[in-house]
């Protein structure tokens, strides 16, 4: 009897279907949702989620085309992709990240402001040396077009946006000569094997691979203290290439409600900052009351 009782409890666990949550888009986000998600079935075993990356435009695509339920993205959405999707569209900021421009860590050059970069990766400044460098062509990584960072860095480094309306350069693009590649990982690997190269990552992917690649100190002028992205430093507003990561999902899409509530309730918070990433709540502080 009891070996038909214990058929009956394995049956009835088999044949209770998991309700299914796809995340789609940002590679800046993928090891971190990941992370998330893995912590938050631990608690909630009738879910299984499904994390994708191919960059933030692939989530917006697939978000369009119901076939996720949450894209992930790091850049702001626009006002047009807004109206697209209508008034059903939600979205939140998850977490804060700061772009980091890393370099091979046998690169002599410590530190960088907005100018220069974006020299770097219109093709103005080719060579090392012009930075106090090695006699050395540089070697230009950058992402693809799916890429929410590319974007974001496309605008506000190439293009000038954050030096103010003056200074912005609409038609400034990526050099031709950049290698594009894929994804963090492959730009990762690709940096750590090519002393002459410079690419941009989200600041918890890069402080991850820190063994193999390093991050330059950053300004936006030129007379101004430079420093590394870190959660201190964005905190502290002395980092400056700061962005938010995004969640966006469907309103009636009720059943990411428990995953969202968990993203932004402390533990899921606490689990984005220990990826690396600055929260997007302030902590939960515990008051005690006086006696």
């Amino acid at each position: 009897m009891f070996k038909y009782f214990i058929f009956f409890i394995l049956l009835f666990t088999f044949n209770c279907k998991k309700e299914t949550i796809i995340l789609t888009g940002s590679e800046t986000l993928h090891d971190t949702v990941n992370y998330l998600a893995n912590e938050f079935m631990k608690q909630n075993q009738k879910y299984s989620l499904n994390v994708y990356g191919g960059g933030s435009q692939e989530g917006l695509n697939k978000l369009k085309a119901k076939q996720t339920d949450i894209a992930m993205f790091s850049r702001e959405i626009t006002e047009q992709e807004k109206k697209e999707f209508g008034e059903k569209l939600v979205q939140i900021v998850v977490a804060y990240d700061g772009a980091g421009i890393i370099v091979h860590p046998q690169n002599p050059v410590q530190e960088i402001y907005l100018e220069q970069v974006s020299d770097i990766f219109t093709g103005k400044i080719k060579n090392w040396k012009e930075l106090g460098g090695t006699d050395s062509p540089i070697q230009v990584v950058i992402r693809n077009e799916m890429s929410g960072t590319a974007a974001f860095f496309k605008e506000h480094i190439v293009q000038r946006k954050d030096l103010g309306i003056e200074h912005f350069q609409e038609n400034a693009d990526y050099t031709k000569d950049a290698k594009v590649v894929k994804d963090n990982h492959e730009l990762v690997d690709y940096i750590s094997k090519n002393v002459n190269s410079i690419g941009y990552i989200g600041m918890g992917n890069a402080h991850l691979a820190k063994d193999k690649v390093k991050l330059l100190k950053y300004s936006k002028l030129s007379n101004e203290e430079k420093v590394i992205p870190s959660i201190q430093n964005i905190i502290q507003r002395k980092y400056k290439l700061a962005r938010g990561l995004y969640f966006l999902y469907f309103s009636e899409n009720t059943k990411v409600d428990e995953f969202i509530s968990f993203t932004i309730s402390e533990q899921g918070q606490q689990a984005i900052q220990k990826m690396g990433y600055l929260r997007s709540t302030l902590p939960e502080v515990e008051v005690k009351a006086e006696h």
